[in-house]
């Protein structure tokens, strides 16, 4: 099977598995704090992703993730993980999956703005027109969610005679600006792991398991330190109940050691140029998923900007698909960017 097709089927993997995970997540962190659940994910997935680096791999590739300037990448990358993780979370809490993933989509932008800008991968035309198009979807299903929703509050506020409607006119912003600053740091957070993936001696296992465990480590010292600042508000909530625990966990496995470990294998294949957007296609997951098991709401705008999204995809592929030169496109993107650069100044055209 030709590389870039094994890439693309990493990258969808990738989308099944977080789709997946976040599914469950929400069903997870329905009664659990947010900064605990970001723990008790990894319980189980950062042990089990450490010990199939070291009896796949062995220790080689631990040593090599220290040495500078990959643990400087390793913990910024880490860093960003965290707070995109928990931005998610907090999101979860605010407004329903739906919603929340598709907003949080838009990662790809990021990312390839960064590439972009920072010059670590060559990122042309059906790059940038694929991004672009998934963002696009991504907007599109956030904006008419929205409206739908805050329809749909009033309806029940004025049936109810409360001030639900104001309550969830706030809480829904609120929900979709988190989802935005997941999707952020999630963006800068692969273009870190891109820049240590440079080295292809570098294995995914071993990665995923440190950066992660660093974010597991440090999450939890801050769960187990709050109850020392304030007894009363945090002794509750350092734990969650059986169930709870269970579904974080198992999303945890699916999420880090499946979908995770997928993406960045793709990332190694194809470069995070394309896999990022590609992968970026769970929103569908979620559709449907959280149709099915939380039975949430499927509009009509949802299914246009999935398909969107779905659109965006096809155009990364198609250079690939249609043997079109990649040195061309490369060509044409550069004299693009010359073009920009020469003529364009502070938004002000010649």
């Amino acid at each position: 099977m030709p590389t870039f097709a094994i890439g693309v089927i990493l990258s969808l993997t990738a989308a099944l598995g977080w789709g997946s995970a976040l599914v469950s997540f929400k069903v997870g962190v329905k009664n659990v704090d947010a900064l605990a659940a970001t723990y008790i994910r990894g319980i189980i997935a950062v042990p089990l992703l450490l010990i199939l680096g070291i009896t796949i791999n062995g220790t080689e590739t631990f040593t090599k993730l220290f040495l500078y300037p990959n643990y400087l990448w390793l913990i910024f990358g880490a860093i960003c993980i965290t707070l995109g993780d928990l931005f998610s979370l907090f999101a979860l809490q605010k407004i329903d999956v739906s919603i929340s993933q598709p907003v949080t989509a838009i990662y790809p932008i990021f990312t390839t703005f960064t590439l972009l800008i920072a010059k670590i991968e060559n990122i042309n035309l059906f790059i940038i027109g694929g991004t672009l198009l998934i963002t696009s979807g991504v907007i599109l299903i956030s904006f008419f969610s929205q409206r739908s929703e805050n329809k749909r509050i009033k309806e029940i506020a004025k049936k109810n005679e409360s001030n639900e409607d104001g309550e969830k006119k706030k809480v829904l912003p609120i929900g979709i600006g988190l989802s935005i600053a997941a999707a952020l740091f999630w963006g800068f957070a692969i273009v870190f792991n891109r820049l240590i993936l440079e080295d292809q001696s570098i294995d995914i296992l071993p990665l995923m398991g440190l950066r992660n465990g660093l974010m597991v480590v440090v999450v939890a010292v801050m769960v187990f330190i709050r109850p020392l600042v304030n007894k009363e508000k945090y002794k509750t909530k350092i734990f969650a109940p059986k169930k709870e625990a269970l579904i974080l966990m198992g999303g945890g496995i699916i999420s880090w050691c499946v979908g995770g470990v997928s993406f960045f294998t793709a990332v190694k294949i194809i470069g995070a140029g394309y896999s990022t957007p590609l992968s970026s296609i769970s929103p569908l997951i979620v559709m449907l998923l959280g149709g099915i098991f939380l039975k949430e709401k499927i509009t009509f705008p949802q299914i246009i900007g999935v398909a969107i999204i779905v659109a965006g995809s096809i155009v990364l592929s198609l250079p690939e698909l249609l043997n079109v030169n990649q040195l061309e496109i490369i060509t044409s993107t550069n004299e693009l960017m010359t073009w920009f650069e020469n003529h364009v100044y502070f938004g002000n055209f010649f």
